[in-house]
């Protein structure tokens, strides 16, 4: 491997850490259901770093960072191994099943799904589902939690278009979606003529 390629994934391992150590320290706010909403969806974001055959890790067994229970302490002394400085960060995706009828069929997504009423928080349907899914025990045994993504909440609504034909087929009518950056309310859609 080149030394240029070296300082590259060298620089990527570093800034994951300072993410990684961020979203410990910042964690989002937990969004609560609105009224009514009973359901809930987790995905887990899974981050692992590959090891260079030039800085292979001397033994599995002797890590350091599994010794302590602070996850601060223990993301910290992960990131100071030699192997993992020089690693190749790696990030999981999945592609959804094709199921006709199935809305999320062929996407590209985390591990993930729905909350089960045995689950005891969106952190556990995320461990369950990824098990379930990918076959990977993201328990405090097999993985470590560093903190959640922002949450979204996202809401279906049904509109009928029999009065709104006349509206949609105006040239100068725009459908517009509103995206405001670590906002945890839902996107809104507006219908507006722009001059």
């Amino acid at each position: 491997m080149s030394a240029s390629t070296n300082a590259i994934l060298f620089q990527l391992v570093n800034d994951l850490r300072h993410v990684l150590q961020e979203l410990y320290n910042n964690p989002y706010p937990a969004l609560q259901n609105p009224p009514g909403l009973k359901k809930r969806a987790s995905v887990a974001l899974i981050l692992r770093i590959q090891p260079q055959y030039s800085h292979w890790p001397p033994n599995a067994d002797s890590s350091n960072f599994e010794q302590d229970t602070d996850p601060r302490k223990r993301l910290e002394a992960f990131f100071d191994q030699d192997w993992v400085k020089y690693g190749d960060p790696e990030a999981l995706f999945i592609k959804r099943t094709s199921r006709k009828g199935d809305r999320w069929a062929g996407h590209i997504a985390l591990p993930g799904g729905g909350r089960d009423p045995e689950d005891e928080d969106d952190g556990a349907a995320a461990i369950r589902e990824t098990l379930e899914e990918v076959g990977i025990d993201l328990t405090e045994q097999n993985a470590m939690a560093v903190g959640n993504l922002p949450q979204r909440l996202v809401t279906t609504s049904w509109v009928s278009l029999r009065n709104t034909h006349e509206v949609l087929t105006h040239a100068d009518t725009v459908v517009r979606a509103k995206y405001r950056k670590h906002s945890t309310r839902p996107c809104n859609y507006t219908v507006s003529n722009e001059s």
